[in-house]
């Protein structure tokens, strides 16, 4: 019993000593993954909106340069027409002809005395400022759903591995059992209870084989591959404190209601009376002659349209509701970091908890093993033991797993940069 325990601490330490090397070659192979990810076609249409975001507000920027359009046209009457240009006090003849042909310019430039044109700008500049935080949110997601997919599948490989250990000890004790009660020194009930116990396992066996199926479904949905995993080691970055401010739900939230406020003042100011400056040229030609227009204009247009007063009080609840719906987003960022931190630091604190769980249920295994083969233990107790200490092993991937879930979706509502969220998984 000495001689076992012995070299079951000696492996203990052989495992300590290889779990640092196996840890980059992980972190390698999940920042493949994670960087896979960033080319999800999701997230290039979040780029495709950004980008058209911006067009919106260098259009709206353009406005401030006016408006300009060229002219060709030629009108041909029923009969002659003057069709010079008449001047009072003009001696020359009129020319006459039943077809004139204009060419010309003409340019308005607005005079924006009411800033309509500076909030219609304000309300893009704050469209652009939400596509690109829904840009980064669409990235993040996909990062997220990545990384945990890729968790859940080393979490999986670690319990597949516990399983498989467990299952050629249990079928070693179950043919001894079976030889023995052939030799009459075993009950047959001993044979029943190890039978059992190894179809218990290969339910076990095949249940991890169907969630290993659906997790590797969604690894290539986020990422597009599926990596063979070459180390059980699942990191676990350490928490990086969250303002509920500055989360991306709660900019996000603000964005859209600056938006909502702008464009409601972009409708109220177009209620007010509209000031513009233009001017044109236009040659014409008919009755033989070749004329030359041009003239400047300066122009108030004062809006009388009904229509115009319910949409701004449309407008004006829209943005109200933005504004509830800003402050609903930060109150639910605050709930979700309070969540998230706590699910993070019961995770950790079970890992730990379990890892010295499992080295001294270990022992009590190597222990209670022995004890059988000399037979001052059952195989009941021997069994229940090993389940025990099955358990713990997957209770632990299980926290780890889970604990790296809980920093990631952390990560999501902080709006972290996607190379930083990278570069984090692949420190720890």
């Amino acid at each position: 019993m000495k001689t076992s325990l012995f070299r079951l601490k000696k492996m203990a330490v052989l495992l300590l000593a290889v779990a640092p090397v196996c840890g980059p070659a992980a972190a390698g192979e999940l920042g493949d993954v994670l960087h896979a990810a960033l080319d999800h076609p999701a997230v290039a249409a979040r780029k495709r909106q950004v980008e058209g975001a911006e067009s919106d507000l260098s259009a709206a920027t353009t406005q401030y340069f006016g408006r300009g359009s060229l002219t060709a046209d030629r009108t041909r009457y029923e009969n002659q027409r003057v069709v010079g240009i008449y001047v009072p006090g003009q001696t020359a003849p009129l020319y006459k002809d039943d077809a004139i042909i204009r060419y010309g310019v003409s340019y308005a430039l607005p005079v924006d005395v009411f800033g309509v044109i500076a909030a219609a700008r304000e309300k893009f500049r704050n469209n652009l400022a939400a596509a690109q935080l829904l840009a980064r949110q669409e990235t993040l997601l996909r990062l997220h759903q990545a990384g945990s997919a890729y968790v859940r599948k080393q979490a999986l490989q670690a319990q597949a591995d516990a399983l498989r250990v467990q299952r050629e000890r249990v079928e070693a004790s179950a043919e001894r059992v079976r030889k023995e009660a052939e030799l009459g020194r075993a009950a047959e009930i001993d044979v029943r209870l190890a039978q059992s116990e190894v179809a218990r396992l290969s339910a076990d066996e095949a249940r991890l084989k169907g969630i290993l199926g659906e997790t590797r479904a969604d690894l290539i949905d986020a990422s597009g591959i599926d990596p063979e995993i070459s180390s059980p080691h699942i990191p676990v970055p350490e928490w990086n404190p969250l303002d509920a401010d500055a989360t991306l739900s709660a900019r996000l939230a603000e964005a859209k209601a600056r938006a909502a406020e702008a464009g409601a003042s972009e409708v109220r100011r177009n209620l007010l009376p509209s000031f513009s400056l233009g001017a044109d040229y236009y040659n014409n030609r008919g009755g033989g002659g070749d004329m030359d227009t041009w003239s400047l204009t300066g122009r108030v247009s004062v809006p009388l349209d009904a229509g115009a007063y319910l949409r701004s009080s449309a407008e004006g609840a829209r943005a109200l509701a933005a504004e509830d719906d800003r402050r609903a987003a930060l109150r639910a960022a605050q709930h979700q970091i309070a969540a998230l931190r706590s699910a993070y630091d019961s995770a950790r604190a079970d890992a730990a908890a379990l890892e010295k769980e499992i080295a001294y249920r270990s022992e009590v295994v190597e222990v209670d093993q022995e004890r059988w083969r000399l037979g001052a233990q059952t195989l009941e107790n021997l069994l229940r033991q090993r389940r025990d200490l099955l358990d713990a092993q997957y209770r632990l991937a299980d926290a780890r797993a889970r604990a790296a879930a809980a920093w990631s979706s952390a990560q999501v509502l902080a709006g972290e940069e996607p190379e930083t969220y990278i570069a984090q998984w692949d420190k720890s």
